[in-house]
């Protein structure tokens, strides 16, 4: 490190990015593109997420933070597709405030992101903003024919999410990592793309989320509410409707026939994620999730979950 404040575009390039890039696909970042291959037999799955300064996390927000979100929220969206991470670009708008220390920070804590998920990192871009942001386009491997869409759900279907719905919303101390370092199951999600027939990351909202598997599947899903799976805090926090509706979960939802429930069980255990039956698909209805109360009445919800714009 030179010591300065500040890196230019070219010192954080080869000071801090280089030595995360795979030599043989990205040439250490020497060039402006990556030529990679793909293994036989398998397709790339490619997803991206953007993360804006005071949108998506405070403007002052710690660099690790910064990183550890950005990785889960990619690495969530490649969970839910069955897909094993392959290979990663990186975007950076650097904000005066992002010094050489944070950006040191970030890296390192990128760099902790890609050996976790076995991951490479092949290039991007880099560019001074005057709001900080930082997106990841991610490419992931599953076998031909076999990603899991949203589209696939079939009548009778029971619903599942991984995990708890609201910690991410709450963001409390005593949370530990739900906001500020989350795990996506991406293991899970690669061992039950055989048994699942629609998939989605939970990161808008439980329910703006299963919105998404109902239109794309032309059916409606009808969710217990007393089913949603809190934590102890989420119960505190008495508000099921915001909890549904906050997003920032970065788990999965997903159907499957009720003759796989025995099976997905033995896989949850296996890679230890809480598993919670919280409704069925119906093809039919509104294209909609309904949340019903214990008595079977429907809970009217003000808004579903976030909305980017």
């Amino acid at each position: 490190m030179t010591g300065d404040t500040q890196l230019d575009e070219f010192g954080l390039i080869a000071e801090l990015l280089a030595p995360l890039a795979d030599n043989k696909a990205a040439a250490r970042l020497s060039d402006d593109a990556a030529q990679v291959a793909v293994p036989d037999g398998q397709a790339l799955v490619i997803s991206t997420d953007m993360l804006v300064a005071n949108v998506h996390f405070p403007a002052n927000a710690d660099a690790a933070l910064v990183a550890n979100r950005l990785m889960a929220c990619n690495i969530s969206d490649l969970a839910a597709k069955g897909a094993q991470p392959f290979g990663c670009l990186l975007t950076l708008g650097v904000a005066e405030n992002w010094d050489s220390a944070f950006l040191t920070r970030f890296v390192a804590t990128l760099a902790e992101g890609l050996k976790t998920y076995e991951m490479q990192l092949w290039g991007g871009d880099t560019v001074r903003a005057k709001q900080g942001f930082a997106g990841l386009t991610v490419h992931g491997l599953v076998p031909h024919g076999e990603m899991v869409t949203r589209s696939g759900a079939q009548d009778g279907d029971d619903v599942y999410v991984t995990g708890t719905i609201g910690d991410g919303f709450l963001d409390l101390p005593d949370l530990g990592s739900a906001y500020a370092a989350p795990a996506p199951p991406i293991a899970f999600g690669q061992a039950v793309r055989g048994l699942v027939n629609a998939a989605i990351d939970v990161s808008d909202g439980l329910m703006a989320d299963l919105d998404h598997i109902c239109r794309a599947s032309k059916g409606s899903i009808e969710i217990e509410a007393e089913a949603i799976p809190l934590s102890e805090a989420g119960r505190a926090y008495g508000d099921l409707a915001a909890l549904v509706c906050g997003g920032d979960d970065l788990q999965m939802a997903f159907t499957a026939p009720p003759a796989h429930a025995d099976i997905l069980g033995i896989e949850a255990e296996k890679h230890r994620i809480a598993l919670t039956r919280i409704g069925r698909f119906s093809a039919d209805g509104a294209h909609a999730a309904i949340l019903l109360s214990e008595k079977g009445a429907e809970i009217k919800l003000q808004k579903r979950g976030f909305r980017h714009f």
